[in-house]
């Protein structure tokens, strides 16, 4: 009798074992494939954003490709983080948040070369330049434009190559993961005659805004 309980708790221990072991690698490949903790911690590097505070994002369900929006937000409304991942959270529109704080959409734009007709990001520049209807800005293209400075600057890269990836139907947690290990120390910078110009010094970022 003795014999069969030990070997009924062995199984048991045993099958525990095995679920948790199954458990790490099913969390490993998440965090791996889908850009996981470190989109996070690129998040934070490049809006010098304390841990606590993506974290934050994360504990209030905020997507991942809508955090870099929240610290860009707020660093252009002058607010804590906080409020708003608390009005995202609630459900607010970013269109909404951004006539809250009586911002431009025009905050979005980033110079570009060649047409984007037929890629995500068609809407913002035919609203900018006011080519055609009058087109009213959707949550998708706030997000779709604040991803673009972000992978732009943070991965070194020029925005066409990222508005390809994205027309392509590549996600942004595919380009970080494409990138995340390449950054070469160059620095976009769209200051000059509208052309594309790479800075050597990282340190001159200031933390998601172009000079």
């Amino acid at each position: 009798m003795k014999k069969l309980v030990f070997l009924i708790t062995a199984l048991f221990l045993l099958a525990g074992l095995t679920i948790a072991r199954a458990q790490v690698q099913v969390g490993v490949g998440v965090n791996v494939g889908g850009g996981g903790d470190s989109f996070h911690l690129a998040i934070g590097d490049y809006y010098h954003a304390p841990p606590d505070q993506v974290n934050l994002c994360v504990q209030q369900r905020i997507p991942d490709e809508e955090q870099p929006v929240v610290f860009f937000v707020a660093q252009r409304a002058g607010v804590a983080p906080g409020v708003i991942i608390d009005l995202r959270a609630h459900g607010m529109p970013w269109v909404d948040i951004l006539h809250r704080y009586r911002l431009s959409s025009r905050i979005f734009f980033i110079p570009i070369h060649g047409s984007v007709y037929g890629t995500p990001y068609a809407r913002y520049y035919a609203y900018y330049y006011g080519r055609g209807p009058r087109v009213r800005l959707l949550d998708a293209d706030i997000v779709n434009m604040v991803n673009l400075r972000f992978a732009t600057e943070y991965y070194h890269r020029t925005p066409e190559e990222i508005i390809r990836l994205r027309a392509g139907g590549r996600s942004f947690a595919y380009i970080h993961d494409q990138y995340r290990g390449h950054r070469d120390g160059r620095h976009y910078d769209d200051r000059r005659d509208g052309e594309h110009h790479f800075n050597d010094d990282r340190d001159h970022r200031d933390g998601g805004y172009y000079h």
